[in-house]
């Protein structure tokens, strides 16, 4: 063992400190007090890999924060620093390897949550990202590979920003089919111009039945209308069904999306990181249960499953 200050061997124990027991040392020239640095496997982070690896597998299973915390040992502050940096890995990995992708069919729509506060319980001096948050998500409909997603508000402004992240990861002539909102028409125009066969499927609801026991959810659909906006789709092929029983995953795999719940993100970061994850997981772990395997083996972006460990380490 040598000191840190003064490079001499002539050290000596001198006690352990920590939950973790860590053993000191104290130079018996300079007196300084110092203790081996521990190997960082994770970012910055001491916790072990495998730690890292079964918090994040439960995070992905639909565990709060608090519950795997509990389930785990670690604090629930650890726990929020791994999946930021979890989720700061893998947005990287998708925007290397999610791209020049060449879909014959996708679906867009967007995923509904909030972030501190509902939009209706803001205040004027409440940051600006408190409130309502959308994930808007693109989904490949042969392979079901989530080829883009973003989270911002359900505006124009976010709109445009993901059918531009959107429009850098796909090549060559393909249909695409959103819900009715109309910035997405606009959108389109601007990135893709005549080189895609854009419609939308607009939904007729009925007014809601808020009395009984069946007061919470949302209208029933009346009717859906296919409308072609650009290019010639196919009218078998206008359709939003793959895409939203997508949504259904995320709030069965990300306890932060569930309703009706104390779990919702308290910062955007949070959120963003936790899609981000989220994500890349599906993409690249999860056995698709029709495909029989993962959405980038489908789409010949890789040639085995996965694991969360090796996500994190790429």
């Amino acid at each position: 063992m040598t000191c840190a200050r003064c490079q001499h061997t002539n050290v000596k124990r001198f006690g352990k400190y920590g939950r973790k027991k860590v053993q000191r040392y104290r130079c018996n020239s300079c007196g300084t007090t110092f203790s081996v640095d521990r190997p960082r496997r994770f970012g910055n982070h001491t916790v072990d890999f495998e730690n890292v690896v079964k918090v994040i597998s439960l995070l992905l299973e639909g565990v709060s924060i608090r519950a795997a915390s509990r389930l785990t040992g670690m604090h629930k502050g650890t726990i929020m620093r791994l999946l930021i940096l979890a989720g700061q890995k893998c947005q990287a990995l998708l925007d290397a390897r999610i791209r020049y992708i060449r879909p014959k069919f996708t679906q867009l729509d967007e995923l509904h949550t909030y972030v501190h506060t509902k939009e209706k319980h803001l205040h004027a001096d409440d940051p600006d990202e408190w409130g309502d948050a959308y994930t808007w998500v693109a989904l490949d409909a042969d392979t079901k590979l989530i080829i883009s997603h973003l989270v911002g508000r359900r505006d124009a402004v976010s709109a445009d920003r993901f059918i531009a992240d959107y429009s850098s990861r796909v090549v060559g002539l393909h249909q695409t089919t959103s819900d009715g909102f109309k910035p997405y028409i606009g959108a389109i125009d601007t990135y893709f111009g005549n080189d895609i066969h854009f419609a939308q499927l607009i939904k007729i609801y009925g007014r809601p039945d808020n009395s009984g026991p069946e007061w919470y959810g949302p209208p029933k659909v009346i009717e859906t209308v296919p409308t072609p906006l650009s290019g010639n789709p196919d009218l078998a092929h206008i359709s939003t069904s793959f895409v939203e029983r997508s949504n259904l995953n995320f709030r069965m795999h990300l306890r932060r999306f569930t309703r009706l719940v104390n779990a919702f993100s308290k910062k955007l970061d949070n959120l963003k990181a936790a899609v981000a994850l989220y994500v890349a997981w599906y993409n690249f772990c999860r056995v698709h249960m029709t495909l029989r395997v993962t959405p980038t083996m489908a789409a010949g972006i890789t040639d085995h499953i996965w694991g969360i460990g090796e996500l994190l380490a790429a």
